[in-house]
């Protein structure tokens, strides 16, 4: 291996367990804020609003860059990772509907969120243009294929969810306040469950060990299920709220799992492409 495949090699070993020790620095966080408030909110979102409010909103924008830089075992996986991290800054920028903090540290009642999210919404817009311009730029000339199928069918569905966002900021930004959040952190986890298949099929394809294609299978079913599990309380088991918490260290769990799972599998490897003996059928 030449001194720059090993790097190459190195930097996406780091930046799959990247992902990992983000969950872990916001698992501290929250865990220091139990310690001075000797109770839990009722959300993960919440503790935006408390002394873990700089670490909930740098994890997830660490963990929405690790997302747009890692490039995806096939073109359909990486341009579902690049929405996905694009809406982890939207969850870290626009916070969930405030909730009274249990006990312990926390920002401000007064505290408004309007003039935060107008301003973080639009640098993330502005920055986002910008960063499809130097894609373009850059890819431009270089020979690569054009996108598989379902690649441009996810780019289709990407956009049309960002641009319906940014719709909403722009016309209705007190909806846009009220719902982005839990919308954005919807969405994004339902692109997460998708890379998740996406792996399944593309390790199967593969014929890596079946070890491998059953934990992604796994990961995706718990994710999936512990998804439906959160919006279900929130809409129809209100008086379960203080049990959202647990599901969402679930379902951040299984988050985690995954690059876990990933980082070994693919271990000695760039992506999977490298020991695949036939096409992928998710894309090139």
């Amino acid at each position: 291996m030449t001194e720059r495949s090993a790097a190459v090699l190195l930097t996406y070993r780091y930046l799959r367990l990247a992902t990992v020790v983000v969950v872990v620095m916001l698992a501290v966080a929250l865990g220091a804020q139990y310690a001075a408030a000797g109770c839990w909110q009722t959300s993960i979102s919440a503790y935006y609003f408390t002394s873990a409010h700089s670490a909930f909103v740098a994890a997830l924008c660490a963990i929405g860059t690790c997302l747009i830089v890692y490039q995806g075992n096939t073109d359909t996986e990486d341009v579902v990772l690049n929405f996905a991290g694009y809406l982890a800054f939207v969850v870290a920028f626009v916070p969930t509907s405030r909730e009274p903090i249990c006990a312990g540290p926390g920002l401000p009642a007064a505290y408004d969120i309007a003039p935060g999210v107008r301003t973080t919404v639009l640098a993330l817009v502005v920055t986002g243009v910008v960063a499809e311009a130097l894609r373009i730029r850059f890819t431009r000339g270089t020979g690569r294929p054009p996108l598989s199928r379902w690649a441009r069918l996810a780019t289709v569905v990407g956009w049309t969810v960002i641009a319906v966002g940014i719709i909403a900021y722009a016309v209705a930004p007190q909806r846009f306040e009220d719902y982005g959040h839990t919308t954005a952190a919807v969405t994004m986890f339902v692109g997460i469950i998708v890379v998740i298949v996406l792996n399944a099929l593309s390790a199967k394809a593969a014929d890596q060990p079946a070890g491998y294609v059953a934990a992604y299978q796994g990961i995706a079913a718990v994710m999936a299920v512990t998804l439906v599990a959160i919006v279900a309380i929130r809409l129809a088991l209100p008086q379960w709220v203080h049990v959202v918490i647990w599901v969402e260290v679930v379902l951040i769990a299984a988050f985690a799992a995954f690059w876990l799972v990933q980082t070994k599998e693919l271990w000695e490897v760039i992506d999977r492409r490298e020991v695949s003996p036939t096409p992928d059928p998710t894309g090139r």
